[in-house]
């Protein structure tokens, strides 16, 4: 346009010209004519310049914008990051660079079932929650940390747990501690740990980790195994009595590039036990006489008494290791051994229960039933007597624990494979005790009681239980196969950086319910044993040989010479070892996972062989011969 527009003026000038050459002009209309034509040039040199500014300014915007897309819009160091929030995973909220995450959760687990035959002479049924957690974890790099409170386990006066003399409203008046005898409530993981990148190493996959609190010892993989994703509803009988689960301590965990793992810890008291002091607590001896009592607290009289305080609380250590060899979204090969070193020093069987009454909390694979056949006498031996001199004036025959455990070994051995839908997995778990001879042939004389001349009774004045082998080894396992219908696959689930230690995730479910699907749907099938017997008589062989000779002594006559003997042989019966039963089970169940998140599971759980205890549990029937069949139904719903 330009141009065009100078074109013209220069042709207009031209033809003024040669006017001009050719004719007179009046000079007042050339003057005229050229004033005319600077004003044309004068507009078109601005509509020039106004054109160029334009053209500058486009280029400068072009330019600014170019720039912003590239560098992105300036921030505020003072302002916080830029957060991402998914509610699909209860409330997760992350920030932008990842480096602080935080996320509430929680599950609900309704739990309803059945008992199909003995015992109980027919159908028994129960309901209620199974587990009603809330849960807070999150991370600030390079810390970590995870709270969880369960309130559907929550605090349990003593006297209503199965333990020897806690049992009846009488002995409960006796020996029952209102400030002492508590389970710590709910309080289930609560720890804090470090990740730091400068902990990392050439031949590890991730940093080395470490956590201080509450929380797993990485010890059995089922043990490991949330109940959020667990494929069966109950854990096996084995890894219920052995594995040590929660426990306060520190631990350091390792993931290596080849798919191995290492864990390992150092723990002390837990809040599942009965009580987390180790001492000053009732301790379980069967005869009331044995537990001491506090003037006015319930006794029947007044009575001083001795009591020594001290004692340290117990320690373990615990480690495992794991390879999977072969790993892939179809195909899964993996192995582990664990072991765990228990040091009781003065905790009992009601301090420590899980220890020192192996089987005692056991709910037969079936918790929501309560039923419970297994369970071993206090082998700390509890409270014993003092030596005679002291039982004078002011002093009592109470000590505080008997010491009979010297320490507990655990070992654990685990595989497990997975092919395309097919998975299997096993175990074994062993807890050998090393027990104190001396010590329990010592608390043996203490429970004959005391003359009031300060002299110990005969041995054959009554019946006592203190099995005084010196070494006892419960024993069990299971191996646990699964077919998922819908083609969902558990190698896609496994989980190495768990900082419990490697176990199984959420399924991975191919055709979701909520996109128009039908979920997950498997077969589960369990087999599992766990025995608790150390010594010659098994089952009804113990109880026919006890009663036997108890026939031997005639009633009202407990000083004849016959009876003497009577009560010496069965004296003798009772303690020729350790006698906490045995069981075998057989479990087929059904799954389906509709959605991540939801769950519905039924279980059928036959008792193929039974043998009762001996551990004078007064919840405790005999159903030695007895093949019950539990029903157990869940639904699950947890974030």
């Amino acid at each position: 346009m330009l141009l065009k527009k100078w074109a013209v003026g220069g042709v207009a000038l031209g033809a003024l010209l040669a006017a001009t050459g050719a004719q007179a002009v009046d000079a007042d209309a050339i003057d005229k004519r050229l004033r005319a034509l600077e004003a044309e040039i004068s507009k078109l040199r601005k509509e020039a310049k106004e054109a160029k500014a334009q053209a500058a300014a486009a280029s400068t915007k072009a330019t600014n914008v170019a720039n912003a897309a590239a560098k992105g819009p300036a921030v505020d160091p003072h302002a916080p990051p830029p957060v991402f929030v998914d509610v699909r995973r209860g409330l997760y909220i992350e920030s932008e660079d990842k480096n602080f995450a935080f996320k509430v959760g929680g599950r609900l687990f309704v739990d309803g079932g059945g008992t199909a035959g003995s015992p109980g002479n027919g159908w028994q049924s129960n309901v209620g929650f199974g587990q009603a957690r809330l849960e807070v974890e999150g991370r600030m790099k390079p810390w970590f940390y995870k709270m969880q409170y369960d309130f559907a386990n929550t605090t349990v006066q003593l006297w209503n747990t199965n333990l020897p003399n806690a049992n009846t409203e009488f002995l409960w008046r006796r020996n029952y501690v209102t400030d002492r005898n508590f389970l710590w409530g709910g309080w289930r993981d609560a720890y804090v740990g470090l990740q730091d990148p400068r902990l990392s190493a050439p031949w590890l996959a991730e940093p080395v980790y470490f956590k201080i609190g509450s929380q797993y010892e990485s010890f059995s993989l089922e043990a490991l195994a949330s109940s959020k994703y667990r494929d069966t509803i109950e854990r096996p009988l084995a890894v219920d009595a052995i594995a040590p689960f929660r426990h306060l301590g520190v631990a350091v965990g390792m993931i290596g590039k080849d798919n191995w793992t290492a864990h390992f810890g150092l723990y002390s008291l837990s809040f599942q036990d009965l009580n987390m002091r180790p001492v000053n607590t009732s301790s379980g001896n069967p005869g009331i006489q044995f537990v001491p009592t506090y003037p006015g607290w319930g006794s029947d009289k007044p009575v001083a008494w001795y009591q020594p305080w001290g004692g340290g609380a117990y320690w373990e250590t615990t480690g495992r290791v794991t390879w999977a060899p072969l790993l892939d979204d179809h195909r899964l090969v993996h192995v582990g051994v664990a072991g765990s070193y228990h040091q009781p020093n003065s905790s009992t069987a009601y301090t420590d229960d899980r220890n020192a009454a192996p089987g005692n909390r056991l709910g037969a694979e079936a918790n929501i039933l309560g039923t419970n056949f297994l369970g071993t006498p206090d082998l700390s031996c509890g409270r014993f007597a003092q030596d005679p001199y002291l039982a004078t004036g002011t002093w009592t025959t109470y000590n505080a624990a008997g010491n009979c455990i010297n320490n507990i070994e655990k070992l654990d051995v685990e595989a497990a494979a997975s092919y395309n839908n097919f998975f299997v997995q096993g175990e074994w778990l062993l807890a050998n005790y090393n027990r104190n001879t001396g010590a329990a042939a010592a608390f043996a004389q203490a429970q004959l009681g005391v003359n009031s001349n300060g002299s110990l009774k005969g041995p054959d004045t009554g019946l006592y239980l203190s099995p005084a082998n010196s070494r006892y080894i419960a024993s069990g396992g299971y191996v646990q196969g699964e077919w998922w219908i819908t083609g969902e696959e558990k190698s896609q689930s496994y989980d190495m950086k768990d900082k419990n230690g490697v176990t199984f995730g959420q399924l991975k479910i191919k055709d979701p319910f909520s996109k128009g699907g039908w979920g997950a749907w498997g077969l589960v099938g369990r087999w599992s044993v766990l025995n608790l017997n150390n010594g010659p008589y098994q089952g009804g062989s113990l109880y026919n040989a006890l009663l036997s000779t108890a026939l031997a002594g005639p009633p009202g006559a407990p000083t004849t010479p016959t009876a003497q003997q009577a009560y010496v042989t069965q004296n003798a019966i009772i303690n020729s070892g350790i006698y906490g039963g045995y069981q075998q089970n057989v479990t087929a169940g059904v799954n389906w996972y509709p959605d991540n998140g939801v769950a519905f599971q039924f279980n059928a759980t036959h008792v193929l062989s039974l043998k009762s205890p001996l551990n004078w549990n007064n919840q405790a029937s005999y159903e030695s011969g007895s093949h019950p069949t539990f029903l157990e139904l869940r639904a699950k719903i947890y974030f």
